[in-house]
């Protein structure tokens, strides 16, 4: 499986202003400009790398830079990069500024950038950023099958069990596996993530435990966007959710 650089390209090339067909599934932003820029730069360079999109070289897939703050991947290969659009998932015993809120886990609809990470590193976190900015039903399970502007194809879903995070890769057309993990480290996102209303919750390095289906070792979470919740639980319901988007990097044997 690949992202489409050419319906990125299509895209870019005929819809450099802010897409209007669009407005009911995301709000147009500086993020997406930014996207549709930077597409815009790739397409000649598209028509020219064929060959190399087809090949799409996993082993050229690296965690971005600020990552090095968390323990690196060794003797893994890369085996898939995601963008995660969904919600982190919060409660509260009482709604008191006494009270923080406590996380519950996340729903995401996952998203297959691997050949965009192993060809085109620097769109990555535009992409990402930009789908931050998509609107998402209630209804999670109704969210496209393909995530625009660019129709990047789903690759599967993340959830939690308890409180087991759950990476489904398995879905209609496509038996990719599913990773059981935990975590193992935390980084606080950078300064210039996009913060959405209280903050981007923070990179993560996950290992996968029994029950995991493929050859799976490894999770990262990183170039997150949003996410975070209150300080405190101050005037919030007992459940809440927050709208994230993050990268997720699937390393193996």
């Amino acid at each position: 499986m690949r992202t489409s650089l050419f319906s990125i390209a299509f895209l870019a090339s005929t819809s450099l202003a802010a897409p209007t067909n669009f407005n009911d599934i995301y709000n147009y932003s500086d993020d997406l400009a930014d996207f549709y820029s930077r597409v815009s730069q790739k397409i000649d360079h598209v028509k020219h790398s064929v060959g190399s999109l087809a090949r799409c070289d996993k082993s050229k897939i690296a965690l971005p830079e600020f990552a090095s703050g968390l323990p690196s991947p060794n003797g893994q290969k890369p085996l898939y990069v995601a963008v995660g659009r969904g919600t982190q998932n919060y409660t509260c015993s009482s709604s008191s500024s006494d009270v923080e809120p406590e996380a519950i886990g996340a729903v995401a609809t996952l998203y297959d950038v691997t050949c965009t990470a192993a060809n085109f590193p620097g769109l990555l976190t535009t992409i990402t950023n930009a789908a931050y900015s998509i609107n998402i039903p209630a209804n999670l399970n109704s969210l496209l099958s393909t995530l625009p502007p660019a129709n990047i194809a789903m690759l599967g879903h993340h959830y939690f069990q308890d409180s087991t995070p759950i990476f489904n890769l398995d879905i209609p057309g496509q038996q990719n596996g599913i990773a059981f993990t935990k975590l193992d480290n935390k980084l606080s996102a950078p300064s210039d993530a996009i913060r959405g209303t209280d903050g981007a919750v923070a990179w993560l390095e996950l290992s996968t435990v029994k029950g995991t289906v493929g050859d799976y070792s490894s999770v990262y979470r990183v170039n997150t966007a949003g996410g975070a919740p209150p300080k405190t639980c101050e005037n919030m319901p007992s459940h809440f959710e927050v709208h994230y988007t993050a990268d997720y990097f699937f390393f193996g044997k």
